[in-house]
């Protein structure tokens, strides 16, 4: 490899903060040599291999890159030692004075501790003892080696002093960088070799000592003998053992204490005596302080490796191993107690038993103790000395992290190492032990991530088995939500303001999870010094250009891509990200709870949340990479996903990968917004401009205002920002000082002039120039905080973020788009010569302005992550959700609605792209009902944050309400409830509510999406507070005041006034108030259907506020009412307008009357009949009248005398006169309850003005009842006209004026009613005018004239209401019977069926009111019985029972051939039905006849409500009476349809409709078993079927088959080939049926035509016979002698005509089905369904079934002998053809299919062959 550093390389002179401050260039000659070069601070280089083997000698590797050191200390240079140097005079080290203090302390100490040794051996022998027993054995015993505690302290302090030198010797060879954060040890290198040689064996000894030491589990040992010894009655002599608790074991005063005290040594082990435990950690705190001191031994550079076995080192890596996994972890966790034996275990072994014999209930005995508690609380005094060993472990950490860095290691150790490293990650810290112990828990784990991230950077052979043990780790990490996230980062404006995860937050500060941590850690350790060129790769990679040309698939970009990441030394780090992204997305992926996916994809989305959060940190740079990476994997899986089989996909993975893959996307959305709503301001020229600042304000970034504090002045613009919060005091104050913007724009202006191409050229700055900038910010960030900091994470960033910036300027050299002002060449250059950090004196020369303060460095990271790779992937990752919308795939299109959902919350804008919203309008018509809900959220969420383009969309989520998916039509509910909400004056609202009321009126709709219509009116209406809700209530309280008013209105007044709008609007648009109606009165007083009784309380409270609102929004109908009228431009469109107004108050008048009282004065003028809209006059009087009408009987007597005495009665007459009949009917009506108030007076004036207008129209009627014709219709229309009215005014007066003395006698008679000629007899006592009313109705009902006949029959019904005996009367008479006969006119029966109607819902309405108990009770000679019997009087049932009699004729009404007549008697029967006036057996057969009427959709549809209704109640009877039904339907067709031109009726069964591309058949009873509980409930449907088969069988009464039944078996035979069925068991159960029918019958006829026909000319095992095979033509039938049996050969063709069908059905069925005939020979009605066979559908290829056959007789019975040959020949065709196929499934299966052993399994297969392989056929074929 050619040198990095370039024939001419650039001389950088670095000024303030890492910037240049000139650049200068030297010729080749002055190249430096490659062993060593001058830094850019003056210090030395030398050159280091990548890895340092002991026994060969350093050489130089041209491989290798330069590895800058740097030292405090004159720049003096470690090199390691040869083989043969033990001089230590050669190791100079960092200060002589520390080299002589540690040689003299050292000598003293092993002089000291061999001198004790040999005085102890000495002693021994003298006394004759083991030479074990002196007492420096005992010392040594005691600290487990030569040296006592103090004397380690002596050699720690001297570890520490030369850790205080400054920078380390030592380098990474990976990172390549000075590690300025390790401590330096090189005094060590002045150690005598003697010496050294001498003091490593004795701290070894401390080391082996300390691992035999488990201070947790003698402590539990001890609690579980104390707790042994105290359940025992007694010891020998009756005397009890010592026993001694945990605390005084851990005494350092050996003695006992209590009652049981005793000797030392009277438990026979020492180390359960009185102070055991205290030894015991005293030997442990000496290894472990030994430990700490040889790792800064071997450390040290220059230390000859000889000097230091390798048993010491291994005996350090297990110190460190057993100190993690014994001590530590169980007592941060308080988890010793776990996994203790019962005090019974000892019992049993005792016995001599067998642990693998024991049951598992002894297993769980012995292994869990039932005395856990008290263990884990005496263990507590175990665990706090071990905790005060975390900070000399965590030092422990760090040298072994410099050992490393410096030294190779074996395999085994290494791998030793990271386990156990890697174990403390999932410590999960328990507070009971201490309070501080997740700090004390965060020390251990910030040590051994630091030296995991060591061995990963020095050791690239083991990155793959380092990584790949992550996973493992990761599933048992904590879980706990406290637990979970225990790494502390700093809190990032992004993070604290848009980042909505479960990330952990406190403060000032964030936290993630350590295993996040450490995967970004080891990523950035794996970085590398980058090439000085990009041609120096080019130049040395022509190895690596053969493999860039084979891969000739690859892209451009790819290419490109991976060249910048060799040439930047980040290939490392990709790969890393790599291997760690597949291999946590495969563990993801794998299907069910194989390998943990389930528990590995919670991971990933909580590693996701934690990237996304620290994306924004400088201290991660490594966060973006992997982001992209997984972002990348993620979308390919997906794609992937998109084109594979439903089988393949996992569908918990897809779920998770979206979930994740929309978490990245919406993060990008929201850099990139928050950046192009933010942006940087940054100078974009060259050209300097000078600051005039306007005014000294406050610009401090924290947004407080002056506050009494220190604040700082810049002296460029003379802003003012506060010390606290730019880390200013006033002791520490600049003398120039500069804030954020202006140090970057003078910054940026400077580094122009250096960097700049052509400095006289062009001037313009590009952002891509500012980002240079931005980055040189950053790198000085992190090179002061690498300075101050002991951590390596910020010197590992610093380098990563230097190999980004190298990366991006080749990328940024290399495109199309061109790049900015700035010499690249040199910016790359000025990057790469800062790889070396500079020292800690250059960086204190450095001025303050030089660095930003956290907010300036916190906006940089936030411009640099907006232009970072993975946010200029968001158009592809954009484009993966908008294709994924578009999927085959159901569940990937739910899914990629919810991500893009995510994304959309994050930024609006991105709905108003042309590509988004084209793919959400197509899902909003998707099949799935779950892709349009999650369609419909989408663009609910986008509207309700961007209500001006709400408009957009409202036509699309108006169809949504009327979706056929429940929760897609809750969804849009709630959508426009919310919009309404929050702007009160949305344009779409009226056809909005509109829709929802239509919703809550149709019977057939959801309980759940009436009682959310509901809620959501009465929410917006009816709720008090709902001007408290929406978002717009404020800024409608400040700018929607009415002109003119002086008085102020509230808020709620306001919003009452906005409701009131919406109501109008919504009569407006509905042209009618009955639905509004209905919803008012169900929110007033409850509604009948739907109520459950677990919101009976809601339901309650939300009447109650109903009618406290009433009130206050009739008051704000009314001042509407009248603002309209000052208003108004009195033109035809203002009518509209009042109308809609007045009919909303009409609503209330029909909810809540009375009050409606105090505002009577207001609407009677309208009465007059003069409002100016000529067009709508009619409507505004007949409106008015009826909110007089049903409030009057609230008026008191005051104000009834007052209304009538002031003309309201004349102009109710005037209306009479005046006015339509529409408005006639309204005004008596209101005339008549203001004669019958109860305060009325008899005589009064109201009653005069009534009678007076009866007579008047009872005079005309008279006069003109005789004239010359009896047809009306050659009357002059005015007549006409002028008699309608009469007639409905005298109508209505019968109906509405109750004559308190005429009650009629219960046998009427029915010729008592005549005409009286003399009208002053007239009166309405005792039913006079009544009487004669009726006799006059019953005249004028014989006229001619039709539309009379229809006025006079409609005031007759007004008389049968009222007085319903008459109904008796007039049946007696032959009055109904001819209305309705066939006789009568269809526009008759039209109006009579309509009469009845209404006569039976006033009824209805009479008896729920009360009305009709309270005239009950009214009556004198009531008896008691009937009193208690009923609430109803004997008059309630009168017209039902008449109805009732006339059954056969309604039903005989319904194949009426007029469509109006076959609606209107629907509707009755239904309110038949509902009153309980006739049979639901009889009626249902001819409502199923009704589905057969497929040219009038509203009849179907209407028939099809009522058939629900009775499905609901009664099922069974539905299914029961359907086969008659389909007779019926089949009558139907035949009577009421026309003939076709051959004069036979056009019956069918099947309804064709267009769906897309395709043409869908259905049949005309489709819906009736989609809607009804038949289709769900397997048995109803199988006995639905039976039925219709039925109609095949044969007739056992006779012989033959009537040729009339065939078209009815055609007419059967269509419906079942098209039933809508969902699981193949039905059509099974069909074909099975069939098989049974065709194979009995079938082969009787077959037999029957051979007797017929001869043997010889008709076998029945033949093949084809010479009739079958005769030419096409005229059959000649003397050819085969059949002119004599024309008859009998006839009626055998008409028996077949019967099994045609069947033949026909059942190949249909097995090709529409894909029924194989395995399948059908297996079939058993009685096996249960299979799963796999559920959800079947017809085939769209297969066209609709038909079996039209040509008559074989013709009227006069004559054979048609075509037709008849035609039938013989298909016949014995399909006959043929059946038996051949159930031959061979017979004999193939015999074959192929041994039995199935049982309990075994059958396999599914993809084919019928594998389903025939594996059939045994049920019956073998004749």
């Amino acid at each position: 490899m050619a040198s990095n550093l370039p024939q001419a390389s650039p001389q950088i002179n670095f000024g303030p903060g890492g910037f240049v401050d000139q650049i200068t260039f030297a010729s080749s000659s002055m190249q430096p040599d490659p062993a060593t070069s001058t830094s850019n601070n003056g210090a030395i280089q030398s050159m280091a291999p990548p890895s340092f083997t002991p026994d060969v000698p350093n050489s130089f590797d041209p491989m290798t890159t330069l590895i800058p050191v740097a030292a405090n200390n004159g720049g003096k240079v470690f090199s390691h030692v040869e083989k043969n140097e033990l001089n230590p005079t050669k190791n100079s080290p960092s200060s002589p004075g520390a080299g002589v203090a540690i040689n003299n302390t050292v000598e003293r100490l092993v002089n000291a501790a061999e001198s004790r040794e040999a005085a102890a051996r000495e002693s021994s022998v003298l006394n004759g003892t083991s030479p074990g027993g002196g007492r420096a054995f005992e010392a040594a015993a005691l600290h487990g080696g030569p040296f006592a505690a103090m004397e380690l302290g002596q050699l720690s302090l001297h570890c520490a002093s030369s850790s205080a030198g400054g920078c380390s010797a030592s380098s990474n060879d990976n990172n390549n960088s000075c590690s300025t954060n390790k401590v330096n040890l090189g005094a060590w290198s002045s150690l005598d070799g003697d010496l050294l040689a001498a003091l490593t064996p004795m701290l070894q000894a401390h080391v082996i000592s300390a691992l035999g030491i488990d201070l947790v589990g003698e402590g539990r040992n001890v609690i579980s003998k104390s707790m042994e010894v105290a359940g025992q009655a007694g010891g020998k002599n009756g005397q009890k053992r010592p026993v001694i608790t945990v605390h005084q074991w851990m005494m350092q005063a050996a003695k006992y204490a209590g009652p049981n005290s005793a000797p030392l040594g009277a438990l026979g082990e020492s180390n359960l005596e009185p102070g055991g435990g205290y030894r015991r950690l005293q030997v442990l705190l000496c290894g472990l302080e030994s430990a700490n001191i040889l790792l800064a031994i071997m450390a040290s550079p220059g230390i000859d490796r000889r000097a230091v076995e390798d048993d010491t080192i291994e005996a350090c890596v297990n110190l460190i191993k057993n100190h993690i996994q014994k001590h530590v972890a169980p007592a941060l966790s308080n988890t010793g107690h776990l996994g203790m034996r019962s005090t019974n275990a000892h019992v049993s072994s005792n016995n001599g038993e067998d642990e693998g014999s024991l049951s598992p209930k002894a297993k769980r005995t012995k292994t869990v103790s039932p005395n856990r508690g008290a263990v884990a609380k005496g263990l507590k005094a175990v665990y706090t000395p071990i905790l005060s060993t975390v900070g000399t472990f965590g030092t422990i950490l760090e040298r072994a992290e410099a050992f490393i860095t410096t030294n190779e290691m074996d395999d085994r150790l290494l791998f030793t190492l990271s386990a156990a490293a890697l174990s403390s990650l999932t410590i999960d810290v328990s507070p009971i032990v201490r309070a501080d112990v997740g700090s004390l828990a965060s020390i251990v784990q910030v040590s051994a991530m630091d030296l995991i991230a060591a061995i990963f950077g020095r050791y690239p052979r083991h990155r793959s088995i380092i990584v790949e043990d992550l996973f493992p780790l990761m599933l048992k990490l904590p879980t706990s939500k406290k637990s979970l996230r225990t790494y502390l980062v700093k809190k990032t404006v992004r993070s604290s303001t848009s980042h909505q995860t479960t990330c952990g937050s406190m403060g000032d500060h964030d936290y993630i999870q350590p295993i996040c941590a450490l995967a970004l850690l080891l990523i950035q350790s794996c970085v590398v010094m980058p090439f000085q060129s990009d041609e120096d790769v080019t130049e040395e990679g022509d190895a690596d250009a053969d493999a860039y040309e084979e891969d000739e698939e690859k892209d451009e970009a790819e290419k490109l891509a991976s060249k910048a990441n060799d040439t930047s030394g980040l290939d490392g780090c990709v790969d890393v990200c790599n291997q760690f992204t597949s291999q946590m997305l495969q563990r993801c992926s794998r299907k069910g709870e194989e390998g943990g996916a389930s528990e590995f994809r919670p991971v990933l989305s909580n590693l996701i949340d934690d990237l996304l959060l620290v994306r924004y940190l400088i201290e991660f740079p490594a966060a973006e990479m992997l982001l992209l990476s997984i972002s990348h994997r993620l979308g390919g899986d997906l794609l992937r996903a998109s084109s594979a089989s439903k089988s393949q996909v996992e569908a918990t993975y897809m779920a998770t990968a979206m979930d994740a893959f929309g978490k990245i996307t919406s993060a990008v959305a929201g850099t990139l917004q928050q950046n192009r709503e933010n942006p940087f301001k940054l100078p974009d020229s060259m050209s300097p401009s000078e600051l005039e600042p306007e005014e000294e304000v406050n610009r401090c970034f924290c947004g407080r205002g002056n506050l009494d504090a220190f604040m700082v002045d810049c002296d460029r613009c003379h802003s003012w920002f506060h010390g606290s919060c730019i880390g200013i005091t006033k002791d520490t104050v600049p003398d120039a000082w500069f804030c954020d913007d202006c140090t970057l724009q003078t910054t940026i202006l400077d580094q122009a002039k250096v960097f700049a191409r052509n400095n006289g050229g062009a001037t313009a700055l590009t952002s891509k120039d500012h980002n240079h900038v931005l980055r040189q910010f950053l790198l000085s960030y992190l090179s002061k905080t690498a300075q101050s900091s002991s951590s390596p994470q910020a010197d590992k960033a610093r380098c990563f973020l230097i190999a980004t910036w190298v990366k991006d300027l080749t990328l940024e050299k290399n495109s199309s788009d061109g790049s900015g002002t700035f010499d690249l060449g040199l910016v790359r250059s000025h990057a790469i010569a800062q790889w070396s950090p500079p020292s800690s004196g250059h960086q204190q020369s450095h001025r303050s302005s030089s660095y930003l303060t956290d907010d300036g460095n916190q906006r940089i990271m936030s411009s640099l992550v907006a232009s970072s790779e993975l946010s200029l992937s968001f158009p592809r990752l954009l484009g993966v959700l908008l294709r994924l919308m578009g999927d085959s795939m159901a569940s990937l299109r739910k899914l990629s609605l919810k991500a893009f959902l995510q994304v959309v919350n994050v930024d609006p804008a991105l709905m108003a792209q042309p590509s988004v919203r084209k793919e959400v309008s197509r899902c909003f018509h998707d099949e799935a009902i779950s892709v349009r809900e999650a369609a419909v959220s989408l663009v609910g969420d986008y509207v309700l944050q961007s209500p001006n383009l709400a408009n957009h969309f409202h036509a699309p989520l108006l169809e949504r309400m009327m979706d056929k998916g429940i929760s897609v039509r809750k969804r849009a509910v709630k959508i426009f409830r919310d919009i309404i909400l929050s702007n009160p004056s949305y344009g779409g609202r009226a056809s909005a509510m509109h829709c929802m009321l239509q919703r809550a009126d149709d019977r057939k709709e959801d309980d759940g999406v009436r009682d959310l219509v509901h809620d959501t009116f009465h929410t917006v209406w009816f709720n008090g507070k709902a001007f408290e809700m929406g978002k717009s209530s404020l800024s409608l309280a400040t700018t929607t005041s009415p002109e003119g008013s002086s008085k102020m209105m509230t808020k709620a007044q306001l919003y009452c006034r906005e409701a009131a709008k919406q109501m109008v609007e919504v009569v407006k648009v509905s042209g009618s108030p009955e639905v509004l109606t209905s919803l008012v009165k169900g929110l007033l007083f409850g509604f009948n259907e739907g109520d459950k009784d677990k919101k009976s309380s809601e339901r309650k409270r939300r009447q109650e506020d109903s009618r406290n609102q009433s009130q206050s929004l009739i008051e704000a109908l009314v001042e509407l009412l009248l603002l309209f009228e000052e208003t108004r431009a009195h033109n035809e469109e203002d009518g509209k307008e009042l109308t809609s107004l007045l009919s909303t108050l009409s609503v209330f008048s029909q909810a809540y009357p009375e009050l409606l009282v105090p505002h009577i004065d207001t609407l009677v003028p309208y009465l007059k009949g003069d409002n100016g809209a000529k067009k709508y006059e009619t409507a505004i009087v007949s409106t008015v009248s009826s909110i007089v009408s049903l409030s009057s009987s609230h008026f008191s007597s005051t104000e009834l005398s007052r209304l009538t005495l002031g003309g309201l009665p004349t102009d109710l007459v005037n209306i009479a006169y005046k006015f339509p009949t529409s408005a006639v009917a309204s005004a008596v009506e209101a005339l008549a309850k203001l004669a019958n108030h109860p305060d009325a007076s008899v005589g009064s004036i109201q009653e005069k003005k009534l009678l007076g207008l009866g007579v008047q129209f009872y005079s005309y009627l008279l006069k003109n009842k005789d004239k010359s014709s009896s047809d009306f219709a050659k009357m002059k229309k005015s007549m006409r006209d002028n008699v309608g009215r009469a007639l409905s005014a005298l109508g209505s007066i019968c109906r509405f004026y109750e004559c308190h003395d005429g009650v009629d006698n219960h046998n009427l008679d029915p010729n008592g009613f005549s005409v009286i000629t003399d009208v002053k007899q007239l009166q309405f006592s005792g039913n006079l005018l009544s009487n004669a009313c009726f006799a006059l109705f019953k005249e004028y009902l014989e006229k001619e004239d039709e539309s009379t006949k229809c006025l006079a029959l409609r005031a007759m019904s007004g008389v049968f209401i009222s007085r319903p005996r008459v109904v008796l009367a007039a049946e007696q008479l032959g009055i109904i019977t001819s209305i309705i006969s066939e006789a009568a006119p269809p526009v008759l029966q039209i109006e009579s069926l309509r009469c009845w109607r209404d006569i039976l819902l006033a009824e209805e309405k009479r008896i729920e009111s009360g009305a009709a108990k309270d005239k009950m009770q009214a009556q004198k000679d009531i008896t008691v019985s009937n009193r208690i019997s009923g609430d109803q009087d004997g008059d309630s049932c009168i017209s039902g029972s008449v109805l009732t009699k006339h059954a056969d004729r309604l039903y005989e009404l319904t194949q009426s051939k007029d469509e109006k007549v076959r609606y209107m008697i629907i509707d009755l029967i239904g309110h038949l039905l509902r009153q309980g006036l006739i049979n639901p057996m009889a009626t249902v057969p001819h409502l199923l006849a009704v589905q057969g009427d497929v040219k009038s959709p509203s009849v179907r549809s209407l028939s099809l409500k009522l058939l629900i209704n009775e499905g609901e109640k009664r099922p069974d009877m539905l299914r029961q009476r359907i086969c008659a039904g389909l007779k019926q339907a089949f009558f139907f067709q035949k009577e009421v349809y026309p003939h076709d031109a051959n004069g036979a009726p056009r019956v069918t069964a099947l309804l064709q409709r267009n769906e897309g591309p395709n043409v869908v058949t259905d049949t005309i009873f489709d819906a009736v078993i989609k809607e009804s509980a038949i289709r769900n409930k397997r048995a109803q449907r199988q006995g639905l079927l039976k039925g219709i088969i039925s109609l095949f069988e044969k007739d056992p009464d006779s012989e033959h088959t009537n040729v009339d039944e065939l078209p009815l078996l055609a007419f059967a035979s269509e419906i079942l080939a098209h039933l809508p069925y969902t699981a193949l068991n039905d059509p099974l159960f069909i074909v099975y049926h069939l098989s049974c029918i065709t194979a009995l019958d079938g082969q009787s006829i077959i037999n029957q035509f051979a007797k017929l026909l001869g043997g010889d000319l008709c076998d029945p095992n033949s093949e084809a016979d010479d009739i079958e095979k005769r030419k096409k033509g005229k059959f000649d039938p003397k050819e085969f002698e059949l002119e004599s049996k024309s008859a009998e050969f006839g009626q055998l063709c008409v028996n077949a005509c019967r099994i045609l069908p069947l033949l026909q059905l059942k190949n249909f069925l097995r090709k529409a089905y894909n029924l194989s005939e395995a399948r059908m020979t297996e079939y058993v009605p009685s096996e249960k369904e299979r799963i796999h066979e559920k959800g079947v559908s017809i085939s769209d290829s297969i066209p609709a079934f038909s079996c039209n056959m040509d008559p074989i007789f013709d009227g006069q019975q004559n054979i048609n002998w075509d037709s008849a040959a035609k039938v013989y020949a298909w016949f014995r065709t399909l006959m043929r053809d059946a038996e051949t196929d159930d031959l061979h499934v017979d004999t193939e299966a015999s074959k192929k299919s041994p039995k199935r052993k049982s309990g075994q399994k059958r396999k599914r297969g993809d084919s019928d062959d594998a389903l025939a392989a594996q059939a045994s056929p049920k019956v073998s074929p004749e």
